[in-house]
């Protein structure tokens, strides 16, 4: 097993470049793109020592591969790493009763079938493409150290290939809540076709708590977020309630306040969930009545006197009395635009009065900033729809708390049983480690090396260890 000395030469080349910075011989940048390199290289050989070894195994066990035959061996594949390409061979089977053709030893790895990206390198660069641009992902992950070659289309493509990842952890017990929060706004980006797009995000909490002195934050919030049309509506709030059901025990859910801006598809939720209540999201409402009576405080003052008294009567009065003083004879106007929307959403606005010792209000556009715009909607950014769907998708994974990278990881692993290699071959390489330590340790103890800070005690340490490997 060649692991065990691989690793061991690759250290010892780093002692002898610390041992070069030490006397002078390198500066300090030299020596740290120098280590970069070795790392990198130790990482790829240790990878491919590894799939050798497996690909040795599963041919050597009969058991393991019952029915399946050899057709093909020393297939070549290459795959990008966090260390770089790394290129291995491997044999290509055939079942005998079934007929199937694999390479068993990329099923056993877990490596996909056409994938030229592995998982913890695609996770990697999932992660980093929710918060950069796709170009600035492939700069970042050099930065970091990773010597793949990553371009933005293949940031743009392992994208697209990342579906159905867990959005929340289920509990064991599913909670009794009386009363559940769903605060609902929409997200406006440039498509790639030159039109206008919407990415809606919904997110259920359970209400507010206060974290210090004159700031709360909402409880336990779970975020769902992507591009559905008309049609696709249902699907969303599907996905909202099936969360629910899988959490919450949905025979002590007395209510479900819904706030939101008056959008259709927000109001479908309402008629989508049981014991939903809609309650407007004042902030809305609160731009509407500005842009409609500017710096009319009197009208103003006397607008939101019977808003809070769901005095409907006298709203309606006070803005045609608006219309009719400003002479308006344009029926898109703003004052008739902003009547409209108080009337259509009268009962959101009851519901203040109604359920005002429960409602907590609605923050949904600083949330709409904060988990979409960041990403999808500043800056010069134009997206395919499918493309704003995934990554809606991944940020909203990502404000519920759930680490993107742990949750690809335990996609692609599922299933997967852990690496074993032939006992023979690991007993070799144990007995191998333990006599190159025994060596080291009787080498180390010589009065000649006990001054740990020489550079010649060091230099002797390195020779004579090589020698013993």
């Amino acid at each position: 097993m060649k692991i065990i000395q691989h690793v061991l030469q690759k250290f010892l080349l780093v002692v002898e470049k610390i041992i070069e910075l030490l006397d002078g011989k390198c500066t300090y940048p030299e020596f740290e793109a120098e280590l970069e390199k070795l790392l990198n290289d130790l990482g790829r050989e240790i990878c491919t020592e590894v799939l050798h070894e497996l690909d040795q195994n599963i041919y050597k066990d009969k058991h393991q591969r019952k029915n399946w035959v050899v057709i093909q061996k020393d297939c070549q594949r290459t795959v990008t790493t966090v260390f770089g390409d790394i290129t291995y061979e491997r044999r290509y089977y055939k079942n005998k009763e079934t007929g199937e053709t694999a390479y068993l030893t990329d099923k056993a790895a877990g490596i996909q079938k056409y994938e030229r990206i592995d998982a913890a390198l695609k996770a990697d660069i999932t992660d980093l493409s929710t918060i950069l641009s796709y170009q600035k992902s492939t700069q970042e992950l050099k930065r970091d150290g990773a010597s793949c070659n990553v371009s933005r289309q293949t940031v743009m493509n392992t994208l697209r290939k990342i579906d159905n990842l867990q959005t929340y952890e289920k509990p064991k017990m599913k909670k009794k809540i009386e009363t559940l929060y769903i605060e609902a706004d929409e997200d406006h980006i440039h498509l790639q076709n030159g039109k206008a797009g919407m990415v809606k995000l919904i997110y259920v909490h359970e209400g507010k708590q206060t974290i210090t002195k004159g700031r709360n934050e909402i409880k336990n919030p779970i975020y769902f977020s992507g591009v559905y049309d008309k049609e696709k509506i249902e699907d969303l709030w599907k996905e909202v309630w099936m969360y629910i059901t899988n959490t919450y025990d949905e025979d002590k859910i007395k209510r479900i306040y819904i706030s939101g801006d008056g959008a259709e598809w927000i109001k479908f939720g309402v008629k989508y969930l049981p014991n939903a209540i809609y309650v407007l999201d004042f902030f809305h409402l609160q731009k509407y009545i500005t842009a409609a009576l500017k710096n009319d405080k009197k009208t103003k003052r006397a607008l939101w006197k019977a808003i809070f008294k769901t005095d409907r009567q006298k709203v309606n009065e006070l803005l045609t009395q608006k219309y009719n003083e400003l002479g308006l004879k344009n029926p898109e106007n703003i004052v008739t635009k902003c009547q409209t929307y108080i009337n259509n959403n009268w009962d959101g606005i009851c519901s203040y009065s109604l359920y005002k010792n429960e409602i907590v209000g609605c923050s949904a556009e600083s949330h709409v900033s904060h988990v979409l715009s960041e990403r999808l909607s500043r800056g010069p950014i134009a997206w395919s729809k499918v493309g704003a769907h995934k990554m809606a998708k991944l940020r909203a994974i990502k404000a519920s708390g759930i680490s993107l990278k742990d949750a690809i990881l335990k996609q692609q692993y599922e299933g997967l049983k852990p690496l074993e290699l032939p006992k023979q071959t690991v007993y070799k390489a144990k007995q191998q480690l333990k006599k190159i330590k025994s060596t080291y340790e009787n080498i180390i103890s010589l009065p000649i090396l006990q001054n740990k800070k020489t550079l010649t005690s060091q230099a002797i340490k390195s020779l004579l260890l090589r020698s013993a490997i």
